[in-house]
């Protein structure tokens, strides 16, 4: 994907927030879902995940947030019954200018790409979130990438904690909203210490 220039990318509203780096595992049995796939595989490209504003994931289509993520599909499998099993990758945050629905219920949109977070390494005063990801990287639900080097990245680390927390999917939201890296690790120190 292109990642200089707007784009038309087809929409997967989620009730959950995707960020870039994040692993994201879907079973797809929805037919314009299976025919979206279908023609992104052929075309070795993605889509973007949003989370949903208002509506459902299943039946006419959500209304979601303008701000989201695209993601890569980086492996998939088909089961006896038809029901398709994606694993996919988080890229790049987007910000929606346009969407439309087409005739399938299948949501499209002109995005614009978002600046990538900054790269800041984590400093003596960020060791402990490493810590405390190091600790949840080891329940059994959370699967955090396989890429040592990321693990110094404040972004990095602060995503996936932001990600795994137990916190509503809108406060998750406005985090990926945040473009400032230390307005969002303000943000994360605050949610951290109300779980206290």
């Amino acid at each position: 994907m292109d990642f200089t220039k707007n784009s038309v990318i087809p929409i997967f509203p989620l009730s959950r927030v995707v960020f870039p780096d994040s692993v994201l595992r879907l079973q797809i049995f929805e037919q314009r879902y299976l025919q979206m796939i279908s023609e992104q595989l052929s075309k070795a490209q993605g889509f973007g995940v949003c989370l949903i504003k208002k509506g459902n994931e299943v039946g006419v289509p959500a209304s979601p947030f303008t701000t989201g993520t695209y993601v890569e599909i980086i492996d998939f499998d088909q089961t006896e019954s038809g029901l398709l099993k994606i694993v996919c990758l988080g890229q790049r945050r987007f910000q929606i200018n346009s969407m439309q629905s087409l005739e399938s219920g299948l949501l499209t949109a002109n995005v614009s790409w978002l600046e990538p977070m900054t790269q800041q390494n984590l400093g003596n005063e960020s060791s402990e979130l490493s810590s405390l990801l190091a600790d949840l990287s080891q329940h059994p639900e959370v699967e955090i990438i396989d890429q040592p080097d990321k693990w110094t990245e404040l972004g990095f680390v602060m995503e996936r904690l932001t990600e795994y927390m137990p916190i509503g999917e809108r406060q998750k939201q406005a985090i990926l909203e945040t473009p400032d890296l230390a307005l969002r690790q303000a943000i994360l120190y605050q949610m951290l210490s109300w779980l206290k």
